[in-house]
């Protein structure tokens, strides 16, 4: 029995045994292996830096990339040229005059980030078919304004075929109830654009870019409405 004693004594300690009251719990011993790992500070930071580098890395190119320009950065300054006068073309940055003598150019009516797409009419006091169409102009603005449209009337002549002035801005202005930019075209820088004998003139403008996107005499209502529900 000794014997049998002796040699349970040397091999409990290598089988890692315990003795309990009425019972033997085997136990792992640490020098057979290292302990499961568990998470730690060192580790937390690992994963941390394996995740926050591609975190980082994402951080990064949103900080790093390229922010697109608002639209006041985009309409800053003028389109580069070359200009044109005819459709597809880029319309040179002309100028007017408003009914109280402030010079205006396409320029100043482009950034307005309001409009996306003006239409542009010219107008003389003894054209018949000018006074005719005011009244749908002003219509066409109330209508599509809230989208991005603003309508341009422009005026080069009087009735006597005199250069167009600021009182007779005024007046057009107020003897159709205008909301809209009425503008001087003295010099008639418009008339590049077509034949003044087909007055009035009727051009689309993509205020973005200043491409003219399409040049037509006279004023038809429904093509030009068409023409701006595809535009907008």
């Amino acid at each position: 029995m000794s014997v049998w004693r002796s040699a349970l004594a040397r091999l409990v300690p290598a089988l890692g045994l315990v003795a309990l009251p009425g019972c033997w719990i085997y136990t792992e011993d640490a020098a057979e292996g290292p302990p499961a790992r568990t998470p730690d500070a060192t580790s937390s930071a690992e994963a941390g830096t394996g995740g926050g580098g591609a975190g980082g890395a994402s951080d990064g190119g949103a900080t790093g990339g390229t922010t697109p320009p608002t639209c006041p950065q985009r309409r800053e300054t003028y389109p580069e040229g070359p200009y044109g006068t005819r459709d597809g073309r880029t319309i040179a940055n002309l100028g007017f005059v408003d009914p109280e003598g402030t010079p205006v150019d396409f320029q100043s009516l482009r950034a307005d980030c309001t409009y996306s797409l003006a239409v542009v009419t010219t107008s003389a006091g003894w054209c018949t078919a000018c006074r005719e169409e005011q009244p749908k102009l002003q219509a066409l603005f109330d209508d599509y304004r809230t989208r991005g449209l603003v309508v341009i009337v422009t005026l080069f002549e009087d009735d006597n075929y005199a250069p167009a002035t600021t009182r007779l801005a005024e007046g057009w202005r107020d003897r159709y109830d205008l909301t809209l930019p009425v503008l001087v075209d003295a010099p008639f820088v418009l008339g590049d654009y077509y034949d003044r004998d087909q007055t009035p003139m009727t051009m689309l403008v993509d205020l973005e870019t200043m491409r003219i996107e399409r040049i037509m005499n006279g004023y038809i209502d429904a093509d030009v409405r068409s023409l701006v529900d595809t535009l907008l």
